[in-house]
């Protein structure tokens, strides 16, 4: 503790509330500056320590990231939760029309493609290749077909199963169909990695106040003696828990900032790569990093992980600490 710490901790007592204020302020910015410049007393070990934290935190924040850019890349693709009318072979095509204007109606339809009979023959026999085998066909086989597309709200295995059991009750509508296995398989892959990406970072969460709860104790240990000189001079639990709680707060912050500055160099190598992968399959799609609420949210977690972790450790070891 140094002399204008050592002050305060005599002035606080018994003192008016506008000085206790004033003295109040002092500390805060004596502490808050103390708390960086024990950091760079020691700038390797320490370096170590925010590096530490900032690989923990940047693990889970880069499983989501990549996580919400394969919710972003399966909501591109075609066909993901496409629901397939086949109507009957007596469905006429100002029939088959007018079904298609009814169903775009619903506000849970993104879209309806409509293949005559006609089409969908020339398409199949082009790519199946037996163009004369098809050819000999007496009459078309192949009937009217409406391909429903469902908006974002409604691609889920759910809400796409409610729309598909409406429709297949329809007069028109022989069969009904829907890649509910594909989807399902899907969205169930999706979620078991949200929980993964919980799970790991609510385990590297617990790690980090580990870390820094270690580091705040041996902060505490090297300033047993000054510690004890405070608390002979009356000064409170509080007061000398306060600057160890900036110390934590700077070790957060300054993790923070490493871990996005980790996030964001990861992400700008992988750019290119992915962009070629994407081209290859004739996509447009960009890898998304963090967004300027998301930088800010995954800063503010990593500051109050220090801040959590200091008050826990530092609390019971002051406790522990009398005047001989």
């Amino acid at each position: 503790m140094n002399p204008d710490q050592l002050t305060g901790a005599r002035l606080t007592q018994g003192a008016s509330l506008k000085a206790r204020f004033k003295m109040l302020i002092r500390l805060h910015k004596l502490e808050a500056k103390r708390g960086i410049q024990d950091i760079f007393d020691n700038p390797l070990s320490n370096f170590m320590t925010v590096l530490v934290i900032a690989i923990a935190l940047a693990l889970p924040t880069g499983l989501q990231i990549m996580l919400d850019n394969g919710k972003q890349l399966s909501q591109s693709w075609d066909g993901a939760s496409r629901i397939s009318l086949f109507l009957t072979l007596e469905t006429s095509k100002k029939q088959t029309i007018d079904l298609s204007n009814k169903i775009r109606q619903n506000l849970a339809i993104k879209n309806v493609e409509v293949i005559l009979p006609d089409q969908a023959l020339k398409d199949f026999s082009q790519q199946s290749g037996f163009v004369d085998a098809i050819g000999e066909l007496d009459q078309n086989p192949l009937p009217p077909t409406l391909v429903v597309q469902p908006v974002e709200a409604y691609s889920t295995p759910f809400e796409s199963g409610k729309l598909l059991a409406i429709y297949a009750k329809l007069p028109q509508v022989e069969k009904a169909q829907l890649d509910l296995d594909w989807v399902r398989k899907l969205y169930a892959l999706i979620q078991l990695a949200e929980k993964a990406a919980a799970a790991l970072g609510l385990a590297l969460g617990l790690a980090v106040l580990l870390i820094i709860g270690n580091t705040i104790r041996l902060s505490v240990q090297n300033r047993r003696d000054e510690i004890e000189i405070v608390k002979l001079i009356g000064a409170t639990n509080a007061f000398i828990r306060r600057p160890f709680l900036y110390t934590g707060f700077w070790y957060g912050l300054f993790a923070g900032i490493s871990c996005w500055l980790l996030v964001e160099i990861s992400l700008f190598w992988l750019q290119q790569p992915i962009a070629n992968l994407a081209g290859l399959y004739q996509s447009d799609f960009t890898l998304s990093g963090l967004s300027w609420s998301q930088s800010i949210q995954l800063i503010s977690i990593s500051c109050g992980l220090g801040l959590l972790g200091s008050w826990l450790s530092v609390g019971r070891h002051i406790r522990a600490i009398e005047p001989r």
